[in-house]
């Protein structure tokens, strides 16, 4: 039994995603501007994020205070929690550095760990659509191997885009045994959902409601 239950943490794959294709009901350059404004600040100053793109989620790591311990589960909403620390970002490059410290139920894990992004704007050789916003990440440590952010932008009348959206984090070895499917829905997918629900939002109507959303079923 023991050994069964090694093979299946160890089973529990390092990718996981979130795709969605769907339609925002505002000119590509609205939602063009809106995803730079994200990636910039993802970059620059991750804090501002919760000021809109990340509103409706509850975990506290905009605050100055460390996460506290709490008696929740793994699969609670808050289970894994991050705090930004230092900052560095190059406007030219369009590359940024940030510190980060990792807290599992509320325990700094992992302390002083460098999230590096690139960010680029791409489009066909011989065509001006569709337009994919591309955010790489890679991880300093083990603890995560790499991400992705893909919002991929077509104009299919004057007032309305086609969008294709993932988002997707490659876990370390050690961290991966820890994600459940259970915990990847119920910590971190509907979070990934809920930002691109906030950036058509702000397409839209150039604001963010703060709707308190849960967890997607």
């Amino acid at each position: 039994m023991l050994l069964l239950s090694v093979s299946l943490l160890q089973a529990r794959p390092q990718t996981r995603s979130v795709v969605v294709d769907t339609v925002c009901n505002a000119p590509l350059k609205n939602m063009l501007q809106v995803t730079n404004r994200f990636c910039r600040q993802f970059q620059a100053c991750p804090d501002s994020l919760f000021d809109w793109a990340y509103l409706g989620m509850s975990e506290g790591s905009s605050s100055n205070e460390e996460p506290k311990a709490t008696n929740k589960t793994k699969e609670s909403r808050d289970a894994i929690q991050l705090r930004y620390k230092d900052r560095c970002y190059d406007p030219v490059k369009h590359t940024g550095d940030v510190a980060i410290d990792i807290y599992i139920l509320g325990v700094r894990w992992w302390k002083d760990q460098h999230l590096g992004t690139k960010y680029r704007l791409l489009r066909p050789a011989k065509s001006k659509y569709p337009l994919t916003a591309h955010m790489t990440a890679t991880y300093s440590g083990s603890i995560l191997e790499g991400g992705d952010f893909i919002i991929r932008m077509e104009p299919i009348a004057e007032n309305k885009t086609r969008i294709h959206y993932e988002f997707s984090l490659t876990f370390g070895r050690v961290l991966s045994t820890f994600i459940s499917d259970k915990t990847w829905n119920n910590a971190i997918r509907w979070r990934f959902e809920t930002i691109l629900e906030n950036l058509i939002e702000c397409a839209e109507t150039g604001t963010v409601t703060d709707k308190r959303r849960g967890p997607s079923n």
